[in-house]
């Protein structure tokens, strides 16, 4: 039971989002969530408006001076890997929350479409000042299809 909770609670959720009942990320995006629906995750939209770019989130994870890295398969460098500002975190009731955006412009937005397209399973990790706070594993499956 441990093992296919970790497995469900590991798993990337890949949703369409479309502009009515929607906050004011884009007309259409494609979400991907890496952790928990309702406890510590980070969410990526890839914008399909224009201008395209990607919208990375944390909920319950992240802090000024959080890393976050995202390596998928078994590649030695990671497809995206920032550190947050402090401008980027926020603190309220349900926790912290960061936001960074990745312009169609910045090289790293390239990077991560090209290797999600092509990749099997992503790593998603987050850790503050060298300690650990979130480390998920999720599959990329469906994803190359849900851009068309």
């Amino acid at each position: 039971m441990r093992t296919s909770g970790r497995l469900l609670v590991g798993s990337l959720v890949i949703t369409f989002a479309g502009g009515l009942g929607q906050n004011a990320l884009a007309a259409e995006a494609i979400m991907l969530r890496a952790g928990e629906a309702t406890g510590p995750n980070a969410i990526f939209a890839f914008e399909k408006a224009k201008p395209h770019r990607i919208v990375v989130r944390t909920t319950q994870v992240g802090v000024a001076g959080s890393r976050i890295e995202v390596f998928v398969d078994k590649a030695k460098a990671p497809a995206f890997r920032h550190l947050f500002a402090a401008g980027e975190c926020k603190f309220g009731d349900s926790g912290s929350k960061c936001e960074v955006i990745v312009p169609a412009s910045d090289p790293a937005y390239a990077a991560i479409l090209a290797q999600f397209k092509h990749g099997r399973v992503a790593r998603v990790t987050v850790d503050d000042a060298g300690v650990m706070k979130m480390d998920q594993t999720a599959s990329l499956k469906g994803f190359t299809r849900s851009l068309r």
